[in-house]
Order: C-alpha cells, then sequence, then structure tokens
C-alpha cells in the first residue's frame, strides 16, 4: 500500500477517503502514474486505446487532487480528455461517446465535503475489488518518471452541453411538458443540469439547491437517507407536483419522491420500470442488489423475466448487468442499470423515463405506488461487535438455523419461504450487518426470534429493529 494512503480508503469498488489523512496529493500523483501504466498495458478493443476522460466534483479538496492525478497520468503517452466539473454519469458517456480506454473521476461521491476519492475504468468493465487494490499498492518507484511528460491534455467544455443536448433530443414529444417536477441535486453535480434539461422539455420545474457548492453547506450529498430528502418532500406536496427526484453528491445516484410527498424504495422504483417502460421479454435478465425485497424477484419472475442477485457495490453490479446481458440492475442505495445504455447508470436519464412514463399514464405515481406489494423489511443493524463473537454467529448462521436454505453470495443469507435475513462483516470496522424481511410482520417477528434464540447477544437489537417496523407497519 502506499504509504501515503491508508487502507481504509481502498475499497471494493472505488478509494474513498477524508483528506489529507486518508487521501492526499502524494497518493493521487502516484495512483495516476498507475493508472496511466494499466491503461497502456491493456488493449480492451476499444478504439481509442489511448485516452482517457477525466471528470471530476465540486469539493473543496478536488482541485488539488485532480491536479496530482493528471500528473500522474501524464507520464505516459495518452490523451486526456478532460470535461471538468460534471455529473459522474456524463463522464461514462462521454467515454461511450469518444470510445475512450479509460476514465477517472475525483470526487467521494456522497461522502461529506471532507471526504474524497477516485472512480476508475479501464476498459468496457468496471474494476474489481483486485484492480482497486493493485492500483493503490503499485510502486512507482520513488515517484513519477523525471522524463518530460508524455501525455497530451485536452479540455472538453461543451461536453454538458452535448450531453444535456443528446437528453433533450432523445424525450422530445415525450409529454414531459404536462408534469409539474421538483428536483434536488444537493448542490452537488446535476445542479443546473437535471434542472436544464427538464425545463428544455417544457416540465414545470421546481428547483432545490441547484448551484454547485462542494461543501454541501444545505443537504447532505448522500440522498439514501430519508432525513436529508425532508425539503423535497415538502416541495412536492406544497406545489402539487407529479414527482421529485433528489440526486447524490456526484449524480450518479437517485432517490424519488412521488406526488403525495412520499419516498419511493429502490425496489418500488424498479417495479414500476419493469411494469411501465422498460417490460422484460421472456427470460430476460434483472440483476438484483443482495439487500433488496424479495417483491422484486417475485414480479420479475411474475413478467417471465429471471431475477438474479448480486452483491451490492457499483462495479459488481454493472459487471453483472453487462455478463447477463439483463435489462435492468436495481441497488438499494439509488443506482439503476440499464441496458439502453449499455449497462451504464444514469438518474438523469431515469428519471426522465419515469417522467415520460408517468406523462402517458391516467392514474398519478402514488396510485402505481399503492398497487405495488407492501415490503416489511428492517434497515440495516450494524452492531459493534468482537471479532470472536462475530466469527461464532457468522458459523452458527451457515448451519442454518430455522430451516434456512444457506446461500454464501456475500456474508451469509438465510431463506425461508415467507423471508429472508442477510448477515455481513464490515470490511473496514469491527461490526456485523444484518437486515431481514418477512412476507408479513409476524413473519419478520419469526426472524428475529430465530436470530435471538440462537445468539443471545442480539437479543436488544432484534427487539429494537422490531420495535422500530411495528410502529412503521401499525
Amino acid at each position: 500500500m502506499s504509504k501515503d494512503a491508508t487502507p481504509a480508503a481502498v475499497k471494493d469498488c472505488d478509494i474513498r477517503g477524508k483528506y489529507p489523512d486518508e487521501v492526499n496529493e502524494p497518493f493521487f500523483l502516484r495512483i495516476g502514474a498507475a493508472f496511466g501504466r494499466q491503461v497502456m498495458a491493456s488493449g480492451q478493443g476499444e478504439r481509442e486505446r489511448g485516452m482517457v476522460v477525466v471528470g471530476c466534483d465540486d469539493r473543496p479538496s478536488t482541485p488539488a487532487l485532480k491536479k496530482s492525478f493528471m500528473a500522474g497520468l501524464i507520464a505516459h503517452d495518452l490523451q486526456i480528455m478532460d470535461l471538468g466539473i460534471v455529473p459522474t454519469p456524463v463522464v461514462y458517456w462521454a467515454k461511450e461517446t469518444l470510445h475512450a480506454q479509460g476514465s477517472a473521476i475525483i470526487t467521494a461521491s456522497h461522502n461529506p465535503p471532507e471526504f474524497n476519492g477516485l472512480k476508475v475504468m479501464n476498459g468496457k468493465k468496471p474494476p474489481s475489488a483486485d484492480m482497486i487494490r493493485a492500483l493503490a499498492e503499485e510502486k512507482v518507484g520513488e515517484g513519477i518518471p523525471k522524463s518530460p511528460a508524455l501525455g497530451k491534455v485536452k479540455a472538453w467544455p461543451d461536453a454538458i452541453d452535448r450531453y444535456k443536448s443528446e437528453m433533450m433530443e432523445r424525450f422530445s414529444g415525450s409529454g414531459i411538458d404536462t408534469l409539474s417536477v421538483v428536483l434536488d441535486p444537493g448542490t452537488g453535480c446535476q445542479a443546473g443540469v437535471a434542472s436544464e434539461v427538464f425545463r428544455g422539455l417544457g416540465a414545470k420545474v421546481i428547483a432545490l439547491h441547484d448551484h454547485l457548492d462542494g461543501t454541501f453547506p444545505e443537504r447532505h450529498p448522500d440522498c439514501a437517507i430519508a432525513e436529508h430528502l425532508a425539503p423535497l418532500m415538502a416541495a412536492v406536496r406544497d406545489s402539487r407536483a407529479n414527482l421529485g427526484v433528489a440526486f447524490d453528491g456526484d449524480g450518479d445516484r437517485m432517490a424519488v419522491v412521488d406526488d403525495l410527498g412520499r419516498i419511493l424504495a429502490s425496489e418500488h422504483l424498479g417495479m414500476i420500470l419493469l411494469k411501465g417502460p422498460l417490460r422484460p421479454e421472456p427470460e430476460m435478465s434483472v440483476i438484483i442488489d443482495l439487500k433488496c425485497s424479495m417483491h422484486l424477484d417475485r414480479l420479475v419472475s411474475k413478467l417471465q423475466g429471471k431475477p438474479i442477485r448480486c452483491k451490492s457495490g457499483h462495479a459488481y453490479m454493472k459487471a453483472m448487468v453487462l455478463e447477463k446481458g439483463a435489462i435492468l440492475g436495481v441497488e438499494l442505495s439509488g443506482h439503476v442499470f440499464l441496458a439502453i445504455l449499455n449497462g451504464r447508470d444514469d438518474p438523469l436519464y431515469t428519471a426522465l423515463m419515469l417522467a415520460e412514463y408517468l406523462a402517458g399514464e391516467t392514474r398519478p405515481l402514488s396510485s402505481l405506488v399503492d398497487a405495488l406489494p407492501r415490503m416489511i423489511m428492517t434497515k440495516d443493524l450494524r452492531i459493534p461487535m468482537a471479532g470472536e463473537e462475530m466469527e461464532h454467529i457468522i458459523e452458527g448462521l451457515k448451519q442454518g438455523p430455522g430451516g434456512a436454505r444457506v446461500e454464501m453470495l456475500d456474508g451469509v443469507r438465510l431463506v425461508w419461504e415467507h423471508g429472508w435475513l442477510l448477515a455481513r462483516r464490515s470490511i473496514t470496522e469491527p461490526k456485523i450487518t444484518i437486515r431481514w424481511e418477512g412476507e408479513t410482520f409476524k413473519d419478520l417477528k419469526k426472524i428475529g426470534r430465530v436470530l435471538a434464540e440462537n445468539f443471545q447477544s442480539l437479543s436488544p437489537h432484534v427487539k429494537r429493529a422490531l420495535d422500530q417496523e411495528g410502529k412503521r407497519h401499525a
């Protein structure tokens, strides 16, 4: 591992950590050179083999980290296309549009402003955990080669305008001009992007926090947390809008609010897309986050599709979508992957597709949601625990208590006829994460009893989770 980075910053799908303690300029200089070396060494069929597309967010530490990363990158004979500050999906769109070999985004996504990080891609597939670790661990001598820079950097300042134009062209005449929409980019990278596209299509738009500010003074950049969506929910109700959409810090995740100001679960968004604009052909695959509700699997099967569970994480989900040729991938955190975008996740495109569908529907979004199965599922229980005790619980769950079928895709997943449970070790801290779902609240309590009776230390956590769910479903 580079002496300038800590293991905490190296994740399975990307690099993210606190600046400057966990990510800093010396580390980004070295990782830029290491990524350049990876791109130069691989030929994965892209037309522009030596091209890397680079974008970034607006965090205070981003300019310095980007400068260092680029300095490492141009040590190699690469053509670097600099997009500036853009949403992450625009970088992936540009990579595909230009047939570039690689892409890099300096961003910490949904993390608070004191964090920063890096997302990279080399070739057509997202990075593996091994590739990320190899980048962080690669030794680049005593630094960067002392020879003059070999790479050439070219700015593409109007990339974002071309992207917006393509979006408006695709959804022209879609009926979106009949809708009222509330958008909340949270001063992140979708600021001024999503609102301009919706307005360009004739929608009545109310935009919250619609200016760039990477210190995120008005809303936390994580749109997957319900408390962060309170202004959006209120604005939708007060304005009687047809829907609301929030984006995370780098603009690659979304949260949807219906016309009654209620947050849609990611599974419900997936169900509406499958019943409406996407509707799979028989045997077509849908990739589902391991943490998602069983009701999404059931709908896919009912539509004659093929539900496939996948380990949580952007890179894992996208890789599986590409591998299986899936029509859709749904991650609990708000990533939506689409076959129509060659497996890319682009929440603005997804929001426009949803709006187009609603424009042709006689029922409001709230009625579509109310017609879907009610999900009775705990939130993640993140329980501090010593390694020995955690090992005892994991090993005990592997025995399939309560007659469960045992799956080992990521952690331990127990499946019963009327519910399931998932338990996983935290990679970065001494905690175990547990969640479970039941067909009914009675089934949820039954699974909770299996946990509490077999593992006494979990009993108070189980009781607390069931009390919370009981209030929610009362």
